[in-house]
């Protein structure tokens, strides 16, 4: 394998952890990431007899996370960066939706198999943006999951992490300094959280003119609610939840800038230390 792929696994392993077993993770009991069905069919391939994923070998999941994930996305054709953004995808929601976060921040046809058109775009794409795309993407995909509520911290923390650590591998690959790339990344790190501000002001903003139409003190309104026709009211109700859901996407996006700058500052000082 590559270079890069000693220090994707590093922060596969950490994102990972070692065994789990939350009731409301759909993937059951984890060890390291890999799942019992996924370890289950590994030994099988082996004929090896079943075993809990608890009892899990240094050398099988060596060799589970290369042949089941690293090969499956064809880790060592993609450019730094991209390949360990799609390689921490594939381990954390499967290689077929690894690969389609992939596909769709290339513009290429989305169908979960990485094969050659899929490299050749890559080959030829800036691979700091499509990192960020594919970052991108992949919170909004998390982010609808009904178990968001459950595991989306951790999820936030960790892609944020996997983009600064990928951008980091994508700078490196196009030949930056070692004095200039952590300059670079607290570049980044300062417009994340300049864009975490932003949106924290918009989502107060927001929240401010819900509370103002539901007590019917908007500027324009002017009255209260029962002074108001059946279709006004229709359409004011309609105005205050729209700006209520706004708020609550723009608290989701200042929170996830303000991982992004954490993490980008925390690969930067890595780097210089």
């Amino acid at each position: 394998m590559k270079s890069t792929y000693a220090r994707a696994m590093k922060g596969i392993r950490i994102s990972e952890g070692g065994f789990v077993h939350h009731k409301l993770d759909p993937g059951g009991a984890t060890n390291y990431g890999i799942t019992q069905a996924v370890y289950d069919a590994f030994r099988k391939s082996k004929r090896m007899s079943q075993q809990s994923v608890r009892l899990i070998s240094e050398a099988e999941v060596n060799e589970i996370y290369k042949t089941q994930y690293a090969d499956k996305v064809r880790y060592d054709e993609l450019p730094a960066g991209i390949d360990y953004a799609t390689l921490d995808g594939a381990v954390n929601s499967g290689v077929s939706r690894g690969a389609k976060w992939l596909q769709a921040a290339l513009g290429v046809s989305s169908d979960g198999k990485i094969g050659s058109q899929t490299i050749s775009a890559a080959s030829k794409a800036d691979s700091i943006a499509t990192v960020k795309s594919m970052c991108a993407k992949r919170m909004t995909f998390l982010r609808g999951l009904s178990i968001f509520s459950t595991f989306g911290k951790g999820w936030t923390s960790r892609v944020a992490r996997v983009e600064a650590e990928s951008v980091s591998m994508a700078m490196e690959a196009r030949g930056i300094s070692k004095a200039s790339l952590p300059i670079a990344l607290n570049t980044e790190s300062r417009r994340a959280s300049e864009d975490s501000a932003v949106a924290k002001g918009a989502a107060t903003a927001s929240v401010t003119g819900a509370a103002g139409g539901a007590t019917g003190t908007t500027a324009t309104a002017g009255a209260d609610w029962s002074n108001l026709a059946g279709l006004e009211s229709i359409i004011l109700i309609g105005a205050t939840v729209t700006l209520l859901v706004l708020a609550i996407y723009l608290i989701h996006r200042s929170r996830v800038n303000k991982e992004r700058a954490a993490a980008y500052a925390a690969v930067a000082a890595g780097v210089s230390a």
